[in-house]
């Protein structure tokens, strides 16, 4: 799965949706409404049909290499405005946009880390899914060049979600960090006037 997150402080959404309940569902929705325009881009840059023949769904394939599929990588991609867990690193997302499926995170991201594809080891070569398995040498090389450029982003590089965000300039990020701004600013006048009336 690729994510692309907007961090923040989950704890107080937590808190939020304790204690004003009507300010979470608020936040949430225009969440949605910032970050729904991002996912409708994204998804419009999913080819019908895939960019190399061999990649195309067969009857009966047996390849555990997930075969091209329009509908999956569209309804992959989409948006969430819970609060995630803390990371290990200390962080938490306040939203994201995902690419769930993983025939869309192929396509999202294939080259990013290497872009003249894996390293090839062949069929009876290491195992894992670091190494290229198949019968060609050049077959991670030449995926990579049937597919559109990576595009880049603040928040990294990609084709669907990573390029609807670069061409969104921020706009879906100021959104989200403005109505969190505004339901933080409230929630602690709430919380100030309710400290107030029981002293």
């Amino acid at each position: 799965m690729i994510r692309l997150e907007i961090r923040g402080n989950a704890d107080l959404r937590k808190a939020m949706r304790r204690f004003t309940p009507d300010l979470e569902k608020s936040l949430k929705k225009e969440i949605g409404d910032a970050l729904r325009p991002v996912v409708r881009e994204a998804k419009g840059y999913a080819p019908a049909v895939s960019p190399m023949s061999g990649w195309q769904a067969r009857a009966f394939s047996e390849s555990s290499f997930p075969m091209y599929n329009a509908s999956t990588i569209k309804a992959g991609i989409r948006y969430s405005s819970t609060p995630s867990k803390i990371n290990s690193n200390g962080f938490s997302s306040m939203a994201s946009v995902q690419n769930n499926s993983r025939v869309g995170s192929i396509y999202e991201g294939a080259g990013r880390a290497n872009p003249n594809g894996q390293q090839w080891v062949g069929r009876k070569g290491s195992a894992g899914n670091r190494y290229s398995h198949s019968n060609n040498p050049k077959a991670g090389e030449q995926f990579i060049k049937n597919l559109p450029p990576l595009v880049g982003s603040l928040k990294g590089r990609g084709r669907l979600i990573y390029r609807a965000w670069a061409n969104n300039k921020g706009k879906a990020e100021g959104a989200v960090n403005k109505a969190i701004d505004v339901a933080v600013t409230e929630f602690r006048k709430r919380m100030n006037d309710s400290i107030r009336k029981a002293a």
